[in-house]
């Protein structure tokens, strides 16, 4: 089996290249198309579902290992979301990715932990912490968003591509609280270890994991009913505005509802009205339209109806 890169697991992570390690503890990286070319037990190719591509994050059991996928979102629209394939035996991990993501974050491992009990299941654990560190950081720049968000709808009026806006940052946020869901089970299935991989320490390590994840998840679940509440303030600000127009097309129309009166009543024309052979009759009329249009704004402005 051919290989992209190796690393030796004792008290820290150690680089072996591409030389392969056959003795030991040691943590494996190969890419897609090897891995498709590799002669995998039909169980194991069948649990990782090379074909089909990866959609989301999952273990399951097989024979003498554990086999799985991992698909991490990316935070910002600049970088692609990652997504690769792990399967866990006794003594061995294997990733399969073509992104470079495993490779950068085994990096970061062996530059950092040293460890007094290695094993695959605290190499597996702190390999999963990398994948959330920073989304705590993440999930609270999405909540200042939307506080401005919040603050330009109820200050600076509506935004006119308010809906799009308020869409994108709901999908980003349901993106993330199904990721922290599939990645608690993964979590609770090293956790439970039916093939018995895992000391007692490395358990407790999947199940600090889980507990992360989870309040990872409970913050976009707040984020979500936070997006919500926004989207009410909005749909609230829009019914005012509509208030507005309605409250002032009344007052409009009432205030010219008696000059219309007036219009329909001298448009009569009969023979025998008085006014139509008035000398200051058209004056008049104008006068009487003009102190009923200041009467009713006063009456209005009096009343606070406008």
């Amino acid at each position: 089996m051919v290989v992209l890169h190796c690393y030796r697991i004792e008290d820290r992570l150690t680089d072996a290249g591409e030389r392969q390690v056959s003795d030991g503890l040691c943590v494996q990286v190969m890419s897609k198309k090897e891995a498709e070319q590799a002669e995998w037990p039909d169980k194991v190719k069948h649990k990782l579902h090379l074909e089909q591509g990866i959609r989301f994050c999952k273990v399951e059991d097989a024979p003498e290992c554990l086999a799985g996928s991992l698909y991490v979102p990316a935070h910002s629209l600049n970088k692609n979301h990652a997504a690769f394939y792990f399967i866990i035996e006794k003594d061995k991990i294997i990733f399969i990715d073509d992104s470079g993501t495993v490779l950068e974050n085994l990096k970061k491992i062996e530059e950092t932990q040293v460890w007094e009990e290695p094993g695959t299941g605290v190499v597996f654990a702190d390999f999963l912490e990398l994948l959330i560190k920073g989304d705590a950081v993440y999930i609270t720049e999405l909540e200042g968003q939307l506080e401005k968000l919040e603050d330009s709808v109820l200050e600076k009026g509506l935004e006119d591509n308010f809906n799009h806006i308020i869409s994108s940052y709901r999908r980003k946020i349901m993106v993330f609280s199904h990721y922290y869901l599939q990645l608690s089970d993964v979590g609770s299935v090293l956790q439970e270890d039916d093939n018995h991989f895992f000391n007692e320490k490395e358990q407790r390590s999947f199940e600090l994991f889980v507990e992360r994840v989870n309040r990872l998840r409970e913050e976009t679940q707040m984020l979500r009913e936070y997006s919500i509440q926004i989207r009410e303030v909005y749909q609230s600000r829009i019914d005012e505005r509509q208030n507005d127009i309605m409250r002032t097309l009344t007052v409009v129309t009432t205030i010219f509802l008696p000059l219309s009166l007036i219009a329909g009543w001298y448009g009569m024309n009969f023979r025998y009205m008085p006014e139509l052979e008035w000398q200051y009759g058209y004056a008049g009329i104008i006068g009487i339209s003009v102190l009923i249009v200041i009467l009713c704004i006063w009456l209005f402005r009096k009343k606070k109806f406008w």
